[in-house]
């Protein structure tokens, strides 16, 4: 009799472990799979949020949903069209790579426009961020679910680039067209590269200097092959995205719709909150590699952005702009009346 009891005991207890495996099992089973490209920028804050994707959105919707985030899939300059042409979900694309074909987006790299946090996030929250999210959805089918700022856009070079007139003559990678604008006022020869190029070309002398995130360089190793680097204010703030596909969003179950967006806001948020003491900590990093980091003057600042070199670059972006049916001068009047300028 004991022996049967036992025996009825391992049954019973071997079935409800069975019986929880298979809950487990099936609650470990993602109701839907997502791919989320993007570009493998290491040390830029865009990367830390791409590389945290996944993790926190499976967390959010208890396993429901699982986003796989792939860095070598689509190019950076396709990230917009790949979600149009439905090849991915999700794409965190560079709106400076995009410049010039869509001129609005210009407007952030142009100088002293976006020059803090602070005025990124109020020009995005604003009729201007509404007017990209109107573009993103007619041209590419997109809507944007998180927005970032990269770390400052910093002028790296082999020799010291200081003053305005320093910059004569200089070969200079820019990254988007409203760099390239005010680069060519002061007398800089722009110049284009890829990401994966401009580390050789520093070291080999194909260019002088590049702009772009203080982060990603830091941690790209431009230490290695520069020896000066300057906090020009030329549009130093800009943003990235990411992006959902209209038609996968809209198939997605709206609780879950709320989950996800919920956890991108905090993400948004957090990322916020920490990237003062973040970028506040870049200099020193620089400075410690060997790199002399100099605090350009404000005089020189001003001078930079004064109408004799940044006029030329907005008359330039308002042809371009005015091509495709675009009011720059108005959008500019509208983000400056917003910003208190």
């Amino acid at each position: 009799m004991k022996r049967w009891i036992q025996h009825i005991k391992t049954v019973a207890a071997a079935g409800a472990v069975g019986l929880l495996m298979s809950t487990l099992t099936a609650h470990a089973a993602p109701d839907v799979k997502w791919t989320l490209a993007y570009l493998p920028v290491p040390g830029s804050t865009y990367h830390e949020i791409a590389n945290h994707v996944s993790q926190r959105i499976a967390k959010a919707t208890q396993g429901r949903m699982e986003i796989t985030a792939n860095g070598s899939l689509i190019a950076g300059n396709r990230m917009l069209e790949a979600i149009r042409d439905g090849e991915v979900q999700l794409s965190m694309p560079l709106l400076g790579y995009y410049t010039a074909s869509q001129p609005l987006f210009a407007l952030l790299t142009l100088p002293g426009i976006s020059e803090s946090l602070e005025s990124m996030n109020r020009m995005m929250a604003g009729e201007y961020g509404a007017a990209i999210t109107a573009t993103l959805a007619k041209d590419y089918k997109a809507q944007p679910v998180f927005t970032g700022a990269f770390c400052p856009q910093t002028l790296f070079s082999t020799v010291p680039i200081r003053t305005t007139d320093d910059w004569k003559g200089k070969r200079i990678r820019v990254n988007n067209s409203g760099t390239a604008l005010i680069a060519n006022e002061l007398g800089a020869k722009p110049t284009s590269l890829a990401a994966g190029e401009v580390l050789p070309g520093l070291q080999r002398g194909v260019i002088d200097g590049v702009i772009t995130d203080s982060c990603w360089a830091y941690q790209a190793g431009f230490h290695t092959a520069v020896k000066y680097a300057a906090d020009w204010q030329l549009g130093s703030v800009t943003p990235f995205q990411i992006v959902v596909s209209q038609e996968a969003w809209a198939q997605l179950p709206k609780d879950l719709q709320a989950q996800v967006a919920g956890e991108l806001k905090a993400m948004e948020k957090e990322l916020n909150a920490d990237w003062s003491a973040k970028t506040a900590k870049m200099p020193k990093l620089w400075r410690d590699k060997g790199v002399d980091f100099h605090s350009v003057d404000a005089a020189e600042k001003k001078r930079a952005q004064s109408d004799q070199y940044s006029r030329p670059a907005f008359e330039v972006w308002y042809k371009a702009a005015q091509a495709k049916g675009i009011d720059a001068r108005q959008w500019e009047a509208n983000v400056r009346k917003q910003l208190g300028q």
